[in-house]
């Protein structure tokens, strides 16, 4: 992880880098990096991916916090876009955000290596309990 990053903040993400904000925080830098964008394109496209409903200011506090903390890393950098009425704060990926965003692809197939293993010694016991309800 890179040195600075200490991943969400948010229930099951203190001081962990692994719980929901995380995986949240490295969506959103992900979306970025396809385009710059803003805040409410973000809740857009994460509610398209299913990845999190967006209902009302309360959840699109929480993605502009994620986006202060990932602005305050060095990962993304915003800029005003004045030709939109009113104008809108557009973020861009930095070259320490996409060195981040690598790391991130590395530490989730990581886990994704686990998570197969853990559903296969499930799936493994789990015959064994409905071969002997039979």
């Amino acid at each position: 992880m890179c040195a600075n990053h200490r991943g969400g903040r948010g229930k099951g993400g203190r001081g962990k880098g692994r719980g929901k904000g995380w995986f949240l925080a490295n969506y959103i830098l992900l979306i970025i990096a396809e385009e710059p964008t803003y805040g409410y394109d973000i809740a857009m496209k994460l509610n398209d991916m299913g990845i999190e409903k967006i209902e009302g200011t309360g959840q699109m506090g929480r993605i502009y916090r994620i986006l202060s903390e990932l602005e305050s890393y060095g990962y993304i950098i915003p800029n005003w876009d004045t030709s939109k009425s009113p104008p809108v704060k557009v973020y861009t990926i930095t070259p320490l955000g996409l060195e981040y965003l690598k790391y991130a692809v590395e530490s989730v197939k990581q886990q994704a290596k686990i998570l197969e293993t853990f559903i296969s010694k499930c799936e493994e016991v789990l015959k064994k309990y409905d071969s002997a309800d039979e």
